[in-house]
């Protein structure tokens, strides 16, 4: 199951934050449309970040499998998009 599997299987949310870590082994949260995240030093931060922005609704937080690798392009959709300079 992909990463929008997960997001689609989130029972009555409004805001789901997806949370894990990118290629460079970053802390990665951000949302189903790449317009609410962020990178974090550790765990904790990104833990902390994503409950406030969902005002504390934890099944509103989706934690991928350790292992998966979080691609915040393909998520917000900018992969088709050509890189800005």
């Amino acid at each position: 199951m992909g990463v929008q599997g997960l997001i689609r299987s989130v029972p009555g949310s409004d805001k789901c934050l997806i949370l894990g870590r990118d290629a460079d082994g970053n802390w990665v949260v951000c949302d189903e449309r790449g317009l609410v995240g962020g990178l974090f030093a550790d765990r904790a931060s990104a833990v902390h970040f994503a409950l406030f922005e969902s005002e504390f609704a934890p099944a509103a937080v989706v934690c991928i499998p350790e292992g998966t690798v979080l691609n915040l392009q393909r998520i917000s959709g900018d992969d088709d998009k050509p890189p800005q300079h």
